[in-house]
């Protein structure tokens, strides 16, 4: 019996970082925190950086890349990252030697990465879908809408990381400026806590383990997510297992398959 764990080790408009590990493998998903702040994470699971097999970048806004920089001149550690998002991010990064660009599924041994696109306003932005056997994982956040893509990898998941950004009467009452609110609600902007649970109810999830991440730390709370998935959720009977992801800690999950 193998173990799948997955750990956000930052979740937030800040920084996001997320470790999977699945078959005999070490997986980071985005760079958005600092080397020293990363290795300090891994380093309470046990884990070396240089433990890393690969590394999968959805997008190139900076609260996804920002120790991408520095995590590539100290580690020779695959990166795998879209050609247009690469092409946003080659100027502020020096050696390029380690940039794969993503095109294709990528095998390690008997687990295969699959993207698919996600609705935001970044250039060629991903989703991501690790397949081990009969195991599924999807990484989605930063999107605006929930696409028929997005709708699948959903549906074939037994593990999910899930955008949850923002409340949004919470949003709009708040004091971000009008441009700023309007570009979060739109189709390319975050998902809300509304729209993600709605997801969640209308998916086909086998297991249904999920962290909800990228909560806002000013449009969002804690009592208000719980409300409204209590709302959609709370009289389907459908047996969620959901934890949420903490903008500067570690949340993680361990499923035995």
């Amino acid at each position: 019996m193998k173990t799948v764990e997955l750990y956000t080790l930052a979740s937030s408009s800040a920084g996001n970082a997320t470790l999977l590990r699945i078959g005999d493998y070490r997986f980071l998903i985005d760079v958005g925190v600092s080397t020293l702040y990363l290795k300090r994470s891994l380093e309470r699971l046990l884990i070396r950086v240089e433990d890393i097999d690969a590394v999968f970048i959805t997008h190139e806004h900076i609260d996804h890349v920002r120790g991408l920089e520095t995590f590539t001149r100290n580690y020779r550690i695959p990166v795998f990252i879209r050609e247009g998002c690469l092409n946003v991010i080659s100027k502020r990064i020096l050696n390029k030697n380690n940039f794969q660009v993503l095109d294709d599924d990528v095998k390690f041994g008997d687990v295969c990465v699959s993207f698919f696109p996600t609705p935001h306003d970044a250039v060629d932005p991903v989703g991501y879908k690790f397949s081990y056997k009969d195991f599924c994982f999807s990484y989605v956040t930063d999107l605006g809408e929930v696409t028929s893509d997005i709708k699948h990898a959903i549906d074939c998941s037994d593990l999910l990381v899930l955008e949850s950004n923002h409340d949004i009467e919470m949003l709009k009452s708040g004091s971000y400026p009008y441009y700023l609110k309007k570009r979060i609600l739109s189709s390319n902007g975050h998902l809300s806590n509304k729209d993600a649970a709605l997801a969640l109810l209308n998916s086909k999830l086998k297991r249904r383990n999920i962290i909800l991440a990228h909560l806002s730390e000013k449009n969002n709370c804690i009592d208000l997510l719980k409300k409204t998935y209590k709302e959609i959720l709370g009289k389907t009977r459908l047996p969620f297992k959901i934890k949420v992801a903490q903008p500067r800690d570690i949340v993680g999950i361990k499923i035995s398959i």
